[in-house]
Formats: C-alpha cells, structure tokens, sequence
C-alpha cells in the first residue's frame, strides 16, 4: 500500500483495511440474511441487533469496498476519506434520530444503528485527524530548517 513517503501502513489505512473489511463482510453476511427482495422495504430482518434490507447491504459493501481501495492510494488520500465518511456517518445518525433513514430500515428513532453510526463517525473522523495531524508533525519534523533570505 501507498504511504506518502513513509514506509508501512499508516494508523489510518490500517484502520480503513481493517473496517473496510467488516463493512464487506457485514454487506455479504446481511444479503444471505435478506435475500435480495424487498430492495427497499422494512423487512425486520436484523444482523445481530442492527436493521437491515438489501439496500443497506449494498450500502456496506460499498462503502468497504470504497475503503479497502482509499488504503492504497496513500495515507493523506485515507485521512481524507475517513474524515469525510466520518462526518457523512454523523449525519446519518442525525437523519436517523430525524426518523429519515426508512429506505434503509431503520424506522426508529432510538434504534441501535444510530448509536453505532454515532460510534462509528466519530471513530472514523477521529483516526482520520489524530492520523493527520501525525502526519503533518513529521512533515514539519523532517523539514530542514532555512533561514529567511538576506539574512547570515
């Protein structure tokens, strides 16, 4: 994977693989619970303690799969992205607590995927800027100092 000029994976393509990878597995797992029909309805069927329906299945393994490709474009490119889905995420949770995410089936307001679209944003947008400004300290670390022109 790319790093930006550094070697190794960073905190947060680290951190993309690895949810990236839950997310595919939570979307392959969710169409073997729904099925593929009733795209968009309320279904009521659940994968562990989460609604679901085919189109949240979708959702998740596109957003996977968006992290599992945004883990080899560098580290700055997956701060970016993790600071972006982190706040889409928190929307989402303020459109669910709205009682506006019924197309993806969740139809209560107190339901357990606000709460994890909470935990789920504001973990992303958080490894997403604690990974940033990590990056921008080693950046200026490794920058050489230059004294400011005319001066000796």
């Amino acid at each position: 994977m790319g790093s930006s000029g550094s070697s190794g994976f960073s905190i947060a393509q680290l951190g993309a693989v690895v949810v990236g990878v839950a997310y595919v597995l939570a979307g392959v797992v969710g169409f073997i619970i729904t099925g593929f029909g009733d795209f968009t309805q309320d279904t009521g069927d659940k994968l562990l303690i989460f609604d679901i329906n085919p189109f949240h299945n979708v959702v998740h393994l596109l957003i996977g799969i968006f992290l599992l490709f945004v883990s080899t474009l560098g580290r700055t490119v997956t701060e970016g992205a993790l600071i972006g889905g982190g706040l889409v995420y928190l929307v989402a949770a303020f459109l669910g607590f709205a009682d506006s995410l019924q197309i993806i089936s969740i139809n209560d307001v107190f339901a357990t995927d606000q709460f994890l679209h909470i935990a789920s944003g504001a973990t992303a947008l958080l490894l997403g800027l604690f990974s940033s400004f990590g990056n921008r300290d080693q950046r200026v670390a490794s920058t050489p100092a230059t004294r400011p022109p005319g001066r000796r």
